[in-house]
């Protein structure tokens, strides 16, 4: 089995219930964002290159996944916001430290969730906003929406347009199903979207925001092989909005 988290990747059919590998994080089918459109969509850079997404919740903090970041060193890491390009616009801040899950677990991707604080704080403006966090459960079949710069095709570069597609909530039960056989279970703790074959999250999208009536309802963190027709796994936001508040110190 081959495994990576949305630095990862699973090849598993929704329709047949089967599988065979696991991680992933892009945008595949999706669709060209309008400037503006995303403004909490943040841009996790390595170095100066794209990393994974994120997205703000408030001046001095930015939500992404931990697998973003356990490894990496956080003075080379800044993040960009307010460009829907990654080659020009947006304002770049840097990342004073990391704050990862005590739980975090790479082995199993479980409690995939870390929060970024800021060197100085992040300027609002029309294309530069923070996005509220769910804090109810989100029932199967609500409609959601996706951004980030993860790959378009399999394989792939990201694309230097910000993309995006929509999807519905899956049941929890079914996907815990459909991964039955892999290393990866879906837990209580995850939420999972499915939108149709050859859409979904790919390589690029980790981190990133998953997003239901203006709240944030997801954290990108696994996904079968882009698009091929399984769920996408993210980390449910309103099972983390206790931990979320406290670490970060949000109101």
């Amino acid at each position: 089995m081959r495994l990576f988290l949305v630095f990862g990747l699973v090849i598993c059919v929704f329709e047949h219930t089967t599988a065979r590998s696991l991680f992933d994080d892009k945008i595949v089918g999706g669709m060209t964002a309008s400037e503006g459109q995303f403004p909490y969509q943040v841009s996790l850079r390595y170095q100066g290159d794209h990393n994974c997404g994120g997205s703000i919740l408030d001046p001095n903090t930015v939500l992404t996944a931990a697998h973003c970041v356990d490894v990496v060193p956080v003075e080379y890491s800044t993040i960009v916001v307010g460009s829907n390009k990654l080659s020009e616009g947006g304002v770049w801040y840097g990342i004073s430290h990391f704050i990862i899950h005590q739980k975090w677990n790479p082995a199993r991707a479980t409690d995939d969730i870390a929060l970024l604080k800021m060197t100085e704080p992040i300027e609002f403006t029309t294309h530069v906003q923070p996005i509220s966090i769910d804090d109810t459960f989100t029932p199967s079949g609500v409609e959601c929406v996706l951004s980030g710069w993860g790959w378009t095709n399999f394989p792939a570069l990201a694309p230097n347009d910000l993309q995006y597609f929509k999807g519905n909530v899956v049941d929890l039960d079914l996907c815990k199903q459909v991964f039955s056989q892999m290393n990866y279970p879906v837990l209580d703790s995850n939420i999972c979207t499915f939108a149709r074959l050859g859409i979904g999250a790919c390589k690029g999208d980790s981190g990133g925001p998953l997003a239901s009536n203006n709240k944030q309802i997801g954290i990108t963190s696994w996904v079968a092989v882009c698009a091929i027709g399984a769920p996408d796994v993210f980390t449910r936001v309103s099972y983390y909005s206790e931990w979320i508040k406290t670490e970060g110190q949000i109101n």
